[in-house]
């Protein structure tokens, strides 16, 4: 029987997330054994770095798997009322932008009602996508403000624009032009417009680069 593209990816996202996390605790508790033992005498400095290079590998794929094994679980939903801004200052805060951009950043205080975990995620995801664009150098615009009524995040890049020809594929899961990446974050982000009866597009900046915009129904609709 042929699997739906959702089943298939929640079936490989479960047989992941249990052969792979396993193992990769065990490389993490070996590798702090070794360096406790290790500790007890002088720890050679290329020691010590190779160390590290490990931890940091097993947790950077720890990661992959928790955001596939996320993304193929049904969405919880929790609508509170929030704060637009607050998600979105939540989102920069998480993650310190490369010293190479500079943030352009006008927030207003739109309150509507929202999932703050997942509104905060779904903003950390599109700024990361910009800052990943860019290639860790250019400018980040970040907005949130109300158009046509209609509460806005608007998260803007200086990066390449939007692959040629792939413009309808951006938010499809494991979608990626980047060497780097799992193709997860747009497409969860999508998912979590859809959630909240809002609506993710992405078009061509006017100077270049790519302009995402999260839009939500107008206030009181």
């Amino acid at each position: 029987m042929a699997l739906n593209q959702g089943e298939l990816i929640r079936r490989i996202a479960s047989v992941v997330g249990h052969e792979l996390r396993n193992p990769l605790a065990v490389i993490n508790n070996s590798a702090y054994f070794v360096k406790t033992k290790l500790f007890q005498g002088k720890l050679d400095a290329k020691v010590e770095k190779h160390l590290g290079i490990i931890a940091a590998e097993v947790a950077r794929a720890d990661k992959i798997i928790g955001r596939m094994v996320a993304y193929s679980r049904p969405i919880e939903f929790k609508a509170t009322s929030g704060s637009l801004a607050a998600c979105v200052e939540a989102a920069l805060a998480e993650a310190p932008l490369p010293d190479g951009v500079t943030l352009d950043k006008k927030l207003k205080d739109v309150m509507l009602a929202l999932d703050v975990a997942l509104v905060t995620q779904a903003a950390r995801d599109l700024i990361d996508n910009a800052v990943e664009a860019m290639d860790g150098k250019g400018r980040l615009s970040v907005a949130v403000g109300l158009a046509g009524g209609r509460p806005e995040l608007r998260v803007a890049d200086s990066g390449p624009g939007l692959p040629a020809g792939k413009e309808k594929d951006i938010f499809e899961p494991f979608f990626t032009t980047k060497p780097k990446g799992l193709g997860l974050g747009l497409a969860s982000a999508h998912r979590t417009a859809e959630a909240h009866g809002a609506v993710l597009s992405a078009e061509k900046g006017p100077g270049g680069g790519a302009v995402f915009r999260l839009v939500w129904p107008a206030c009181g609709k």
